[in-house]
């Protein structure tokens, strides 16, 4: 264990903020990027780690105003206490074991019972029922976060984000796709550039049609669906059960067996020809005698033609080469066939988007497009992992094998399919999947998992892809938790996100008594509404009036930048905690 003692108790008065961060990876380096971003001076950064050998210790160390505390593998309460959990304005818990992170949440909730927590679980079933254990909990799950992004992008403008906020339904919709009447603010303009240009967030001229932006924050039309689905579906009931009949027959026809097959077939249509040509023989008695010598059943006739005796001696001998590879493929087939519950996998033909790597992020990425009526392939590694089995259960084939490999891909129809997403926890592999998936389709849509933001921003620029970090998505939802924040909804644009986020106006804040319109800044921060009152008697005010003074416990609902919504935070928090 080391570390300097602790600051104590962040007491009125105090212009310092103390957050304690529990576990090392990437997550929590981009949760302190985030908290210095929002904040830079008056921070104070208190992160335990097992021990200061881990991948990104020397990068969160590095961080100003961050104090690294070792606690080794089973921490106690000394080590928790010396890095200040005590006092401290809020813990967050983001080990990568769910198990983890309810131990300790409940030792700090021990050692101070007021203490915020945010906990990292990737169960949410579980985070529901803890949080009625640790009342001052926010769970959050990192795959759970991260995956709209990916989903979005994985089926582009055929697709909306929907937000329910109250009683209230906001859409991310292009400008075109929605009337005037009901856009609430603009969200980009030239969203669909990639990382060379860059879009243009949150630009001015709210609801005008003068509003440069091409991407929009939208009320939700009465009429419209809450779900988008990327095929609509068949009314007629025939052409339903014929698709689920030759997705069956997919399922199940590989290319050893098709090949054996058409050979088979084509060995019987060369015998009737030459039976009802070179022999004379009617179309009847020519197909009966195909039939018979392609299966080997040939009877001698010594009294035939010569030229019908070449026939069926070839046919014949052929046919008895034939049938025992079709019978050996068959086998082959049926035993190697990926089944669940007795049912044979239903691969889609077309426009499904291909899922690599089902892990915690995939399973949710899987799950999403499900919901929404997308169809989609997962691709693992290995038979028997949690992430297919939950697939599987979901009613989606899987395909198991390297996905850097084209065969593999081509089992999972990625040379007709709309999209592939790779979220392996490895770069390397994410990256070659996706170049074997332009070989097999130059027009696929390509979007990856890459923790390095210099490769993800050359590989977009090199390639038209489209890339995404998890832990870059998740870690400003943490940090707005950590900040006594709500965020709604990540908005991908670009290689960029906006948030959309309910933040409170605390005791004695800055803003109290000051106009909605001093939080507004262009580029920065939009203010979409205000909750006045409290809890369900609260009603919306959208959109809010810009002359309005601000009171304490009004609820803002914004659309901010990473570094906007930072600046929110700190004017709304409590002057208790933030200044004297």
């Amino acid at each position: 264990m080391a570390g300097a003692a602790p600051s104590g108790r962040t007491r009125p008065g105090t212009r310092t903020e103390r957050f304690v961060i529990c576990g090392e990876n990437l997550l929590t380096l981009r949760i302190v990027e985030a908290l210095r971003r929002q904040r830079g001076d008056g921070t104070e950064i208190v992160v335990v780690v097992a021990d200061r050998s881990g991948r990104y210790v020397d990068a969160i160390a590095a961080a100003p105003g961050v104090r690294v505390v070792e606690g080794g593998h089973s921490d106690d309460d000394r080590t928790l206490l010396a890095a200040g959990v005590r006092g401290a304005t809020a813990v967050a818990l983001v080990d990568r074991e769910d198990v983890t992170n309810i131990h300790r949440a409940l030792r700090v909730q021990e050692i101070d019972p007021a203490v915020r927590l945010v906990v990292r679980l990737f169960n949410t079933r579980l985070g529901a029922r803890i949080e009625g254990i640790l009342p001052t909990a926010t769970v959050l799950s990192v795959s759970e976060t991260a995956a709209p992004s990916f989903v979005a992008q994985a089926i582009g403008r055929n697709t909306r984000q929907h937000v329910r906020v109250a009683d209230r339904t906001f859409v991310v919709a292009g400008r075109r796709e929605v009337r005037d009447a009901a856009v609430v603010c603009g969200l980009a303009a030239n969203s669909q550039t990639g990382a060379a240009g860059g879009p243009r967030l949150l630009p001015d001229g709210t609801g005008e049609r003068a509003d440069p932006a091409d991407s929009v924050l939208a009320l939700a039309e009465s009429r419209a669906r809450v779900t988008d689905q990327l095929h609509r579906p068949r009314t007629e009931w025939v052409r339903n059960a014929l698709d689920r009949a030759a997705l069956r027959v997919r399922g199940t026809l590989t290319r050893r067996l098709a090949r054996a097959t058409l050979a088979l077939i084509l060995l019987f249509v060369a015998g009737t020809i030459a039976f009802a040509t070179a022999g004379g023989y009617s179309l009847g008695d020519a197909i009966y005698l195909a039939v018979l010598d392609s299966a080997g059943a040939a009877q001698p006739d010594t009294s035939a033609s010569l030229a019908v005796r070449v026939i069926q001696a070839f046919v014949t001998v052929v046919g008895i080469a034939i049938i025992p590879l079709v019978t050996a493929v068959v086998v082959e087939s049926a035993v190697s066939a990926r089944t669940t519950g007795g049912r044979v996998r239903r691969m889609p033909r077309r426009d499904h988007v291909v899922v690599v790597g089902l892990g915690n992020v995939g399973q949710r990425i899987v799950t999403t497009l499900r919901e929404r009526g997308v169809p989609v392939v997962g691709v693992e590694r290995e038979e028997g992992t949690a992430g297919a089995a939950a697939a599987a259960r979901a009613g989606v084939p899987v395909v198991f094998g390297d996905a850097t490999r084209e065969r593999v891909l081509r089992e999972a129809g990625a040379q007709d399919a709309r999209a592939l997403v790779a979220v392996t926890s490895d770069d390397a592999t994410n990256l070659q999947a996706a170049l074997v998936a332009r070989g097999v389709q130059r027009a696929v849509r390509v979007v990856l998992r890459l923790r390095d933001d210099d490769l993800a921003a050359r590989v977009e620029r090199s390639m038209n892809a489209i890339s995404r970090s998890v832990s870059y998505v998740a870690a400003p939802v943490f940090a707005a938790a950590l900040r006594d924040g709500q965020v709604l909804a990540t908005i991908p644009v670009g290689r960029r996100i906006l948030l959309m986020a309910e933040v409170t106006v605390g005791r004695a804040s800055l803003m109290a008594g000051l106009p909605v319109a001093v939080l507004v800044e262009r580029g920065q921060v939009r203010v979409v509404g205000v909750f006045r009152g409290a809890g369900p008697d609260a009603v919306l005010e959208m959109p809010p009036r810009p002359h309005r003074g601000l009171k304490v416990g009004d609820r803002l609902l914004v659309v901010a930048t990473r570094g906007g919504l930072g600046t929110v935070l700190e004017r709304c928090a409590s002057r208790s905690v933030v200044a004297g």
